[in-house]
C-alpha cells in the first residue's frame, strides 16, 4: 500500500569469489526479502504533526515497513506518473573508527570508486522499481526521489541481516547501514514525506567496491519505495 494511509484514530490496537556469489546470490535474495515482510501492513498517519518535521506539516507514519515515516496526509504519492530520481547521496556518510574484527580501515572507506559503485547500484535498483513511470527531469507533476546513505557502523545481527546465510546466533560480524529518503513534488518544492531506514548486512565481502549484501540492500529499499509510493 502507498502512502494512501488511514488516520489514526488513537485508538487501542569484479573482484573476488564471483562464482560463489552466483552460488549464494538466490539464498541472499530471499533473506533481503524477509525485511520486505512488513510492507504488506496498511501504513497508519497520526492524527497531527509531529517530531522534527512537525513544521513542514509532516505527520509519524506507523506501519511503513521503514523505521522512521513522516508524510503529508494529502500527498497523493499514487498519483503522480512521473519520478525524478536522483543519484544517491553517499559524499557525507558517517563512518566511526571503531572496526569490525576481519576488517581493516580501508575497507570502509567511502572512495570516489565505492561513491560510485553505489550509486550505480541505486539507479539501476531504481530504474528497475519504477521502470512503469516515465522519468523526467523536474517540473509540474512530477515526484523528486532524494536518497542518501547517512551511517555504516558495526551492528548487531537480526533475523533479517542480508547475506546471514548460516544461524544468526554465529553472525556477529555485521553492518548497520542508515539511509534517508525525501519525497518531494518537483512543481512547487514541496516535501511531501521523509523516510528513514536501517538494516544490517554481513562484513564478509566489506574490502570489495561493490559488495552484493550492498545490491541486495539497496535492491529492498527501492522496491519498498515503490510499493510505498504506488501502492502496489
Amino acid at each position: 500500500m502507498a502512502f494512501l494511509y488511514r488516520v489514526s484514530r488513537n485508538r487501542q490496537g569484479a573482484d573476488g569469489d564471483s562464482k560463489r556469489d552466483i552460488v549464494n546470490y538466490t539464498t541472499l535474495w530471499f533473506l533481503a526479502l524477509l525485511s520486505l515482510l512488513s510492507a504488506c501492513s496498511t501504513p497508519v498517519i497520526e492524527e497531527k504533526a509531529g517530531g522534527e518535521f512537525a513544521a513542514q506539516g509532516l505527520y509519524p507514519i506507523k506501519y511503513s515497513g521503514f523505521a522512521e515515516a513522516y508524510g503529508r496526509p494529502d500527498a497523493g504519492l499514487a498519483g503522480y506518473t512521473k519520478v525524478d530520481i536522483q543519484p544517491l547521496g553517499v559524499s557525507d556518510v558517517d563512518i566511526p573508527d571503531t572496526l569490525i574484527a576481519g576488517t581493516l580501515k580501508r575497507d570502509w572507506e567511502m572512495t570516489p570508486q565505492r561513491q560510485a559503485a553505489f550509486q550505480a547500484i541505486w539507479k539501476k535498483a531504481m530504474d528497475k522499481a519504477f521502470s512503469r513511470y516515465e522519468q523526467a527531469p523536474g517540473g509540474a507533476g512530477v515526484l523528486r526521489i532524494d536518497a542518501k546513505l547517512i551511517r555504516m557502523a558495526p551492528g548487531r545481527p537480526t533475523a533479517t541481516t542480508i547475506g546471514a546465510v548460516q544461524s544468526v546466533g554465529t553472525s556477529r560480524d555485521v553492518v548497520e547501514i542508515w539511509a534517508e529518503f525525501r519525497l518531494v513534488d518537483a512543481g512547487n518544492g514541496q516535501l511531501l514525506a521523509v523516510i528513514r531506514d536501517n538494516r544490517t548486512v554481513t562484513s564478509a565481502a566489506m574490502s570489495r567496491t561493490a559488495p552484493i549484501t550492498m545490491t541486495l540492500l539497496l535492491d529492498s529499499w527501492a522496491a519498498l519505495l515503490h510499493t510505498r509510493v504506488s501502492g502496489k
